[in-house]
């Protein structure tokens, strides 16, 4: 899946790249190619919530059956600062973004990692 998706975005890149003189000309226009290409490339937010549970679950000092989309990583996963440290790493592994520290210290549960993953701007390294 996700060479599918670095094999559409590379494709897209150098699409746009002939076009991006006429779009830089309209602001609107180059604003709704963005958010296009954000919305054909990105996942809804049940396929971004499976995939954050399934990472999660993962994780081998949490005892998968507790994982829910509300499950405290602290509170209820038990996961201690160094713990919740790897799990972002691998959220931004798995996304292919960056989680800057003051953002990753507001991650508290799963349904916050997926709403951020769903906002949040790709890296320039994907």
């Amino acid at each position: 899946m996700q060479r599918l998706r670095d094999s559409v975005l590379t494709h897209l890149r150098v699409s746009a790249s002939r076009t991006q003189l006429m779009l830089m000309q309209d602001v609107s226009a180059t604003r709704t190619l963005h958010r296009l290409l954000c919305t054909s490339t990105g996942s809804n937010h049940d396929q971004v919530m499976a995939r954050v549970i399934g990472l999660v679950k993962k994780f081998d000092k949490i005892d998968a059956s507790k994982v829910t989309e509300s499950a405290d990583f602290q509170k209820d996963l038990s996961l201690d600062s160094l713990d919740r440290v790897e799990l972002v790493m691998a959220f931004e592994q798995e996304f292919s973004i960056e989680i800057p520290d003051e953002q990753a210290d507001k991650l508290k549960c799963c349904a916050d990692v997926a709403k951020y993953v769903q906002s949040a701007p790709k890296s320039e390294h994907s």
